[in-house]
């Protein structure tokens, strides 16, 4: 009686493993997070667990993504490239315990000039955009263009 259920756990964390492996995700499982219809991904109708699965698959697979309208909520962030005087916007996504964190830098449609047009970093916004990739320096960033902050 104990090999067998020894060997039912081993079969059962086996298949377990096997769950979580796989390719890149295909371009119709982006579709499959499909929430709204005014977006091709609504990640503010999402858990916080699937929430952060899809940036995080984003960020793993962006080509995946490309040219998806999103829309995202978390807090805003911002950093200034001193070197080239240029400042980076973005959203910050915490996971479900709020140890880890995923940001998407969006850059929004229109003449805005920071700080002025734009929340105090840290607090809650809402923001859509196009995503898309970018090479800067050698690595290959992800952000949403033609945002707008709802």
């Amino acid at each position: 009686m104990k090999r067998y259920i020894c060997a039912l756990a081993v079969c059962l964390c086996a298949a377990l493993l096997c769950s979580c492996g796989g390719n890149a995700p295909s371009e119709s499982s982006s579709a499959e997070a499909v929430t709204s219809s005014e977006y091709d991904i609504d990640l503010t109708q999402m858990s916080s667990t699937m929430i952060y699965s899809t940036v995080s698959n984003m960020m793993l697979y962006p080509d995946t993504y490309m040219g998806e309208n999103i829309k995202m909520q978390g807090q805003f962030a911002v950093y200034h490239d001193k070197s080239a005087d240029k400042y980076y916007f973005s959203v910050i996504i915490p996971d479900a315990t709020a140890c880890c964190t995923q940001g998407i830098e969006f850059v929004l449609d229109g003449d805005y000039s920071y700080p002025e047009d734009y929340p105090a970093e840290g607090e809650t916004i809402t923001v859509s955009g196009q995503f898309n990739t970018y090479d800067e320096y050698g690595f290959k960033y992800c952000q949403l263009i033609h945002a707008k902050m709802l």
